[in-house]
């Protein structure tokens, strides 16, 4: 399934009546959002976070970049390859203390992960919450593009939520339109910008 929205890191048995609940609920505008991209790959992602920092950045207030220390963003998208028991290879460091050093609300990991391994990321306990997208396969230029008309809807006051949904429907058959394959765990709730 394309674009699985999961609402809670605790699983998906209320998922229904908590998406509902996050769709009415009033969005947390975000004043002057902006970017931040982390690469963490030794530069195999180099490509990828290029491709996403052209698209994307235009819709922020600024863009900041770093190869090693999380840059202060409201939107933190992170390059890496996490191990089997949720750290990032080759860094040691958990992805909540990453978003705690960031100070982001919404946290992307936008390089490919083996589900599994974002599971264990998700279940990691931490001082970091966000709402938190997960990647298992970017699908190309599908990933970037899913991004910039997610990101728009959120500068249109549209909440989190409610504008993946309005781009990946939740339909049980997975046929819904193309989208990278990806998680959306809403830890912070329906978040907008401004």
């Amino acid at each position: 399934m394309d674009g699985r929205l999961i609402p809670t890191a605790a699983g998906l048995a209320a998922g229904y009546f908590i998406l509902r609940r996050l769709a009415r609920s009033r969005a947390t505008r975000m004043k002057s959002p902006t970017i931040g991209f982390l690469d963490l790959s030794g530069g195999e992602c180099r490509a990828q976070l290029e491709e996403d920092r052209t698209l994307l950045g235009p819709l922020f207030t600024s863009c900041r970049e770093s190869p090693s220390a999380p840059p202060p963003c409201t939107v933190l998208f992170l390059y890496g390859r996490f191990g089997a028991d949720g750290t990032l290879e080759g860094s040691g460091a958990g992805l909540r203390d990453l978003i705690r050093d960031s100070g982001a609300l919404v946290a992307v990991v936008a390089s490919e992960n083996p589900e599994a391994h974002c599971l264990a990321a998700v279940r990691k306990k931490g001082p970091g919450r966000a709402n938190l997208v997960l990647t298992l396969d970017r699908r190309g230029p599908l990933f970037p593009q899913f991004f910039f008309q997610l990101f728009s809807l959120m500068k249109q006051g549209i909440p989190m939520p409610k504008a993946w949904v309005r781009l990946a429907p939740q339909v049980p058959d997975g046929q819904g339109p193309p989208c990278p394959e990806t998680f959306l765990v809403c830890e912070a709730g329906p978040l907008a910008f401004r």
